[in-house]
């Protein structure tokens, strides 16, 4: 399994996720923008993931669910700004409750040799104490897991 890099360098507005996925490009995208495959992969275990919207274009609206055992909610909801298939996505990132949390994100889905693809997401906060309170939230252990889990369910795919 590839090893999840985070860069979140002291006082700046912005983090930095990158990992090396073993599948082609064409596939960790269409895993990645797929409403269908999204809840298999998106978060932590502990929550159970829903997708309440998902259109993934220009200007569409994205909003997922995490429910837990004893049925709290947490949502997430953002506009993607940019899709293109299959090398980048922009769009915002927002916990629903957190206003301060709002981050405008970019992933970059980079065809790497032997069918492997570098997945980039880079996030700029509104603010430092923002991105540093997200952080402290558990975003760095949240967003390991969640690319630990995509990477198990690629793999799944792959082998059927």
């Amino acid at each position: 399994m590839s090893k999840t890099q985070i860069i979140a360098e002291k006082g700046t507005h912005d983090v930095v996720i990158s990992r090396i996925f073993n599948a082609p490009r064409e596939l960790v995208f269409k895993t990645y923008t797929d409403p269908v495959t999204v809840p298999e992969w998106w978060g932590p275990k502990r929550y159970k993931t829903t997708v309440d919207q998902m259109d993934v274009k220009k200007g569409g609206i994205w909003r997922f669910i995490h429910r837990d055992v004893e049925g709290n909610e947490y949502a997430f909801n953002g506009v993607y700004h940019e899709v293109s298939s299959p090398e980048k996505i922009i769009n915002t990132f927002d916990v629903e409750g957190y206003s301060d949390f709002l981050g405008l994100v970019t992933i970059q889905f980079e065809e790497m040799p032997g069918s492997k693809t570098k997945f980039t997401e880079t996030t700029v906060y509104q603010s430092v104490e923002g991105r540093d309170g997200m952080i402290k939230a558990g975003m760095e252990e949240g967003a390991i897991e969640l690319l630990d889990r995509l990477e198990e369910f690629l793999d799944k795919l792959q082998s059927n």
